[in-house]
């Protein structure tokens, strides 16, 4: 599928959201058929015969070692060229990170960011841990591009301290997409998530469409086809409106309608509307936009109107991707895997990263899987749609799901209030919960004042929607997919305590927060800031403020652009502790990097499993590099928030201290929504592009990366 395909997809989505975006509990769409995703199923395949394609062979080659000696620890990374020396995919169009978006990724003379990549580790009880990676490479360039997924495997080598290849790899042009993957601890099974085609399970056979078999109404409802059709019955004006970027281009590509065709005819109708010196289909906007689509729709002759439907019955229907799970158990990567068909709602947009978490055989002999994933669902009769996410929890020891009723696992909808634009999975070992940590564009009683909300939400939370998650934090939001930080991580303590890490800027003055905590609750905060840990000891402090009327309203940043950078959107990095259920009351919280001069993003919190956690965060654009940017347009440096200038790592404890550094990292870095992963005896492992940074940066679309191993000195 061509990239340039999924960005029109997501613009579509971003639209289609605007009709019934306001609440994913008070106004999301109904669907015309209930469902309590608790049915049962056999876990056949779709009756298919044709079988799925063979994956095709795949090379991956290692080159130069190199070591950095960080002080309290070291880097070792090794170069690594692409299966086949292809180059990675470059993110798609419109992806909200942390501080900004990839506005830019579709403009070709512009830099870009890669598109996120996965990791999964086993044997790391052993000296030779193995570290499976899923990537999306890319063929060709623009219109003509292709992304398909590939996975290869590296092995350690401890006298190198190094990864070699094994010669492990495969291509999965099955997939225009590879995201999570998860292996066994003996490495004997491994699985990956594969974004695939509208419906493709009709054509290929796959082991089990388990949504089909399993999953609610909403989660079956793959296309709209009847609600597309009612729509374009009832409103085609308001529809072409509310979707224009997509359906324009009926208009704009037609080899004989011309704007100028209609334009008399618009200013009679419509005369307190300014047309401007060059109109054009494309310049038509504003309140009267959906008046004079309607207008332009109804001089159509009946042969251009007709078209005009197929043209939006073509872009309309297939807006849902499929997701499968790919598994291969005790196979080599070459060999063809296993497909179970596990989400239908997944749409173009991509907004969260599609993680894949295994658990193989727990204190009740479950084995399981568990991803996340942002979710779309389709209003029955109208044709909108709304946004959110689903995390999914797969028993794989009979290939089923469980949705509903009391002893549901996972959810297929809402996280957090509004439309979730990141979605992170967790597992906690000590209490067997999957758990993911959701931003979204929508704060439940403070949307007036441009918040949005992070929230945990836990596997055994009700599925319906009246159950959300657990409210952490605000950070500031304009509107949809445009917000100053957000959540990121969660990484488990103990059986009553998790470390969740979020990003944020400072939306509350330190003094205007001292007066209110020493107001309200009697805290003494003289001897520390007043987002430490005192402040949940009695309540969540951040909604307790917001909650009085008698507070000042926060004002809202101007997130959109702006000449230059400016001190309400320098952002800082924390960790709230949370309980078992996610819960921030009682528990803690503590910013554990605050610059005054520059934005940082890109956090990463990871178990040592040694008592102490690694932990680092990227540096961005700085208010004393005195540039001009606009965070949702590329011309103005909306690059310099998607590529650091620098990386730092340190290491810190349960508590919240810092142990060793931070020290910056002047070769490494990693991606703003990628995860390290634990490689055993203090090892942390993962992979990004050569030259990360914005001073050297080598561009968003590479073939040799580097696999990088941090090796804690406190294992020593």
């Amino acid at each position: 599928m061509s990239k340039r395909v999924l960005a029109l997809a997501f613009t579509a989505l971003l639209a289609s959201c605007g009709g019934g975006g306001g609440s994913s509990s008070d106004s999301e769409p109904t669907p015309s058929t209930g469902g309590d995703g608790g049915g049962q199923g056999s876990g056949s395949g779709s009756g298919n015969n044709t079988p799925l394609p063979d994956n095709e062979p795949g090379t991956v080659t290692v080159g130069d070692i190199e070591t950095a000696d960080l002080g309290f620890a070291r880097i070792t990374s090794r170069d690594i060229t692409l299966p086949n020396g292809q180059p990675n995919a470059q993110e798609v169009h419109g992806l909200p990170h942390y501080i900004s978006r990839t506005d830019s990724t579709q403009e070709d003379n512009l830099k870009s960011v890669p598109m996120r990549s996965y990791t999964a580790a086993c044997a790391t009880d052993t000296d030779k841990p193995r570290m499976f990676v899923s990537k999306t490479i890319s063929e060709g360039s623009g219109d003509n591009e292709v992304t398909y997924g590939t996975v290869y495997e590296l092995q350690y080598n401890p006298e190198t301290s190094s990864f070699d290849q094994t010669g492990n790899t495969t291509i999965l042009k099955q997939c225009y997409e590879t995201h999570g993957i998860a292996a066994s601890p003996d490495c004997s099974r491994v699985a990956v998530l594969c974004n695939t085609e509208y419906r493709a399970n009709e054509r290929y056979d796959v082991q089990g469409d388990l949504v089909e078999q399993y999953g609610s109404n909403w989660m079956k409802m793959e296309n709209n086809i009847s609600a597309i059709d009612a729509r374009i019955e009832r409103d085609i004006g308001l529809m072409i409106s509310t979707n224009h970027s997509q359906y324009i281009g009926y208009f704009t590509d037609h080899p004989t309608l011309t704007f100028d065709d209609f334009l008399p005819g618009l200013k009679a109708n419509f005369p307190e509307t300014d047309f401007g010196d060059s109109p054009s289909f494309k310049t038509i906007k504003g309140k009267e936009m959906q008046e004079e689509m309607a207008y332009i729709v109804d001089q159509l002759s009946e042969a251009d109107y007709n078209t005009m439907v197929e043209y939006i019955r073509e872009r309309g229907y297939k807006y849902n991707d499929q997701i499968w799970l790919m598994e291969w158990d005790n196979q080599p990567l070459s060999e063809k895997p296993a497909a179970y068909v596990v989400n239908k709602m997944h749409g173009g947009g991509h907004a969260g990263a599609q993680e894949l978490i295994y658990v193989h055989d727990d204190s009740q002999g479950r084995t399981s899987y568990a991803f996340s994933v942002t979710a779309r669902v389709f209003d029955g009769s109208y044709g909108g749609s709304h946004y959110s996410a689903g995390m999914t929890v797969i028993d794989r020891d009979n290939w089923s799901l469980n949705m509903s009723g009391s002893n549901n696992r996972g959810w297929y909808w809402l996280c957090g209030y509004g439309h979730v634009l990141n979605i992170r999975a967790f597992y906690n070992p000590d209490n067997e919960k999957y758990g993911a940590i959701c931003t979204s564009d929508g704060g439940k009683y403070y949307k007036s004042r441009g918040l949005n909300t992070i929230a945990i939400k836990m596997e055994d939370t009700s599925s319906t929607s009246s159950f959300e998650g657990s409210y952490n934090y605000l950070v500031p939001s304009d509107n949809a997919f445009f917000s100053n930080g957000g959540g990121h991580t969660v990484v488990p303590v103990d059986e009553d305590t998790n470390l969740s890490l979020i990003v944020s800027p400072k939306y509350i003055d330190d003094e205007e927060m001292n007066r209110f905590l020493q107001s309200k609750y009697g805290i003494d905060t003289s001897s520390g800031g007043p987002f430490d840990e005192q402040c949940s000891d009695n309540t969540n402090c951040f909604f307790s403020y917001m909650s009085s009327s008698g507070n000042p309203t926060i004002t809202r940043q101007g997130l959109r652009g702006g000449d230059a950078l400016d001190s309400s959107s320098i952002t800082r990095i924390g960790i709230a502790k949370v309980d078992g259920n996610g819960s921030i009351d009682g528990q803690g919280f503590k910013w554990l990097v605050e610059e005054p001069d520059c934005q940082i993003s890109d956090p990463q919190l990871i178990d040592l499993k040694n008592g102490r956690y690694l932990f680092g965060y990227a540096q961005f654009q700085c208010i004393s590099d005195n540039l001009s940017y606009n965070r949702s347009s590329a011309k103005n440096g909306a690059m310099r928030m998607l590529v650091p200038k620098a990386y730092y790592v340190m290491e810190i404890d349960a508590d919240l201290n810092v142990l060793e550094g931070p020290v910056k990292l002047t070769k490494y870095g990693w991606g703003g929504l990628d995860e390290p992963i634990f490689l055993g005896n203090g090892k942390v492992a993962w992979s990004y592009i050569k030259s990360p940074t914005y001073d050297n940066y080598g561009g968003g679309k590479q073939n040799i990366w580097q696999a990088m191993i941090y090796h804690s000195n406190s294992v020593n």
